[in-house]
């Protein structure tokens, strides 16, 4: 049970590991699923031993014989003139000139992901190779997850997301709004489409840096709460509580085929 403490005058609770997979366990993750991750490490309170430690839980709950996917994106590698940045506009040639290309082991996800980029400091971990939308993977199926990541539409159905629906995998939201979501993303590669546009980030090819243009998807800030609501209105969502994150734990395949029929009903 976790261990309260005052810190700051403030009363917070320390989890362990034990705290960690007991709560895992409450929402049915076991031996052999692939899981989708997406954590909010700021919403889930003291962690005794922190991301890593979270890392540990959850690959002891799925075992190697099951498979933890994790996005670890670096969106901050896209050409300027396809992003909010606060650099100067005369400035844009002196980024795009010097900027590195994306690197699988030296490119960090985006800088507030402290969960991605301890995931990818352990051992088997895998990384999929797209300069803005890649994604690690660990366990059994791991390598065919992150194989062969389309550049063109990187969240689309082959994409690491797209495989792990095929997989017949869970999506594991911790402490994370469905505002954040991925597999609502991928459901809007599905029924009509959204604008179309072309994104550029520096690769590294023949052993020159390019700037490399990719079409994608021009998604659009869509309230998607509703269709969180619908899911937990069907019982499709299992939830319990990490401090003050509210954990949720679903299928993707469910999720992924409601939110389409939810995206072509509200195509506005």
């Amino acid at each position: 049970m976790a261990e309260r403490i005052a810190l700051d005058e403030m009363i917070q609770y320390i989890y362990t590991k034990k705290d960690i997979k007991e709560m895992l366990s409450s929402l049915g993750i076991s031996k052999g699923m692939v899981v989708l991750v997406q954590p909010d490490m700021q919403k889930l309170g003291y962690l005794a031993g922190g991301a890593q430690i979270l890392i540990e839980a959850l690959m002891e709950q799925v075992g190697y014989e099951g498979t933890l996917v994790i996005p670890t994106f670096t969106l901050y590698l896209a050409d300027p003139a396809n992003r909010e940045i606060s650099i100067a506009r005369d400035q844009w040639q002196l980024l795009r000139e010097y900027a590195l290309p994306f690197d699988r082991k030296l490119s960090m996800p985006q800088e507030k992901n402290t969960f991605a980029q301890q995931f990818l400091l352990n051992e088997g971990v895998i990384r999929s190779y797209h300069p803005l939308y890649s994604f690690a993977a660990w366990g059994k199926y791991a390598k065919l997850i992150c194989d062969k990541h389309p550049l063109h539409f990187g969240l689309n159905q082959d994409s690491p997301l797209g495989k792990v629906v095929d997989f017949n995998g869970y999506v594991l939201l911790l402490g994370t709004d469905y505002q954040e979501c991925l597999m609502f993303r991928l459901a809007r590669y599905h029924g009509e489409q959204l604008p179309i546009k072309i994104v550029s980030a520096p690769m590294e090819i023949n052993k020159k840096r390019i700037w490399k243009d990719m079409l994608d998807l021009d998604h659009d800030q869509q309230d998607v709460k509703d269709i969180g609501e619908a899911m937990e209105d069907r019982y499709i969502v299992k939830t319990a509580m990490l401090n003050q994150g509210l954990c949720r734990f679903f299928s993707a395949r469910e999720a992924q085929a409601l939110a389409t029929t939810y995206f072509h009903i509200h195509n506005d």
